[in-house]
């Protein structure tokens, strides 16, 4: 809904602004549109069996079950708490709520093992829907030079239109040679803005 502006008359105590019950009426509706849009959930694969993920030169399908004990979705904007998602755990999707939202993600991941030197490790956030990156939005390099174990995080904002809620946000990783093995894996999505606001 459209910010709603409060008439203030011309002239202080002039009789022609808005009464006071509209003016609060005005205040509560647009401090409702704020209060329902911002909220956040963060998602973290369980380790309770050891689970990797051997990542390649080919592009993978970053996989986080959310079943992990600190995973928390009490936090997420109200327009969908306890109906819906932010990260779908079955098909590991971003699901925005409406075109022209803005989010900001946060990734990590846990790096355990690699083969054959990789120096980097190319994450992109693609909105196509298919099984490879073709409608790529973000690219993001994160080195491999340490060596494991060692955690890397990655963050950015992103930002929700038509294509992006039809298919919603999948995250391939791939290396630039040999392979790295990811264990722990989380990611953390806050909604920061509505499109509609």
């Amino acid at each position: 809904m459209a910010r709603q502006d409060i008439n203030v008359g011309t002239t202080a105590n002039d009789g022609t602004g808005d009464p006071l019950r509209d003016a609060m009426i005005k205040v509560n509706t647009n401090e409702a549109n704020l209060y329902n849009t911002l909220g956040w959930a963060f998602y973290v694969h369980d380790q309770t069996t050891p689970s990797t993920q051997v990542i390649t030169t080919t592009s993978s399908l970053l996989v986080i079950d959310g079943a992990g004990a600190t995973s928390n979705s009490s936090y997420l904007p109200y327009e969908i708490r306890g109906s819906g998602e932010l990260w779908n755990t079955v098909t590991n999707k971003i699901e925005p709520i409406g075109e022209g939202d803005g989010y900001t993600l946060r990734i990590d991941l846990e790096i355990t093992a690699k083969t054959a030197s990789p120096t980097e490790l190319v994450l992109e956030l693609d909105i196509s829907g298919l099984s490879a990156p073709t409608i790529v939005i973000v690219e993001r390099i994160i080195g491999t030079g340490k060596a494991p174990p060692y955690t890397v995080s990655v963050g950015f904002p992103i930002f929700s239109l038509a294509t992006f809620i039809t298919n919603g946000g999948q995250l391939f990783l791939k290396t630039d040679s040999g392979t790295v093995t990811l264990t722990d894996r989380q990611i953390s999505i806050h909604r920061i803005s509505n499109g509609q606001i």
